[in-house]
């Protein structure tokens, strides 16, 4: 895979009960895309990842997954403090 162009790293919004904002999350992903990024990076370092759950980062994934339908590159941060999450995350 060759890296050319705009890869955004996706912020989390959050609603008032510190739950995702998974309508918000929606939003900053269709405005990325139609301001012209090439790829898409979720769970990197400004996607707030390290304050989620591993559910919630898995969600995340799928979630993004749906939204972008293949319209651009997605590339998914892996990275966590244990070895065992990390695979999780990479599966």
């Amino acid at each position: 895979m060759r890296f050319e162009g705009i890869y955004t790293p996706v912020v989390t919004p959050y609603s008032d009960d510190f739950s995702i904002d998974k309508d918000g999350f929606a939003d900053v992903i269709e405005h990325l895309i139609s301001a012209g990024v090439h790829g898409l990076i979720i769970a990197g370092t400004t996607g707030e990842y390290y304050a989620q759950s591993t559910e919630e980062r898995i969600m995340l994934m799928k979630l993004a997954k749906e939204i972008i339908k293949g319209r651009v590159p997605l590339i998914i941060g892996t990275g966590a403090i244990r070895t065992e999450d990390s695979i999780i995350f990479a599966e």
